[in-house]
């Protein structure tokens, strides 16, 4: 089973983390998917915060009329 990936910085990415967890259905114990999981996805969310920082500095800067039309 495929481990989910983070979209960071307009692209899916793998997570610095090796380690997974099962996310199960409750209904029927079926395993729905693999995320990552321990210590190093929290460099995971720092990266993700470093990109749409930056990310928001160049899209506030746009008219708001601008973002909306497009």
């Amino acid at each position: 089973m495929n481990v989910l990936k983070n979209y960071i910085n307009g692209a899916w990415t793998e997570s610095l983390s090796k380690q997974t967890i099962a996310v199960i259905n409750p209904a029927n114990q079926e395993v729905l998917a693999k995320v990552p999981y321990g210590a190093d996805t929290g460099k995971d969310v720092g990266l993700a915060t470093e990109s749409a920082s930056k990310a928001f500095k160049e899209w506030s800067k746009i008219p708001v009329i601008k973002r909306v039309v497009s």
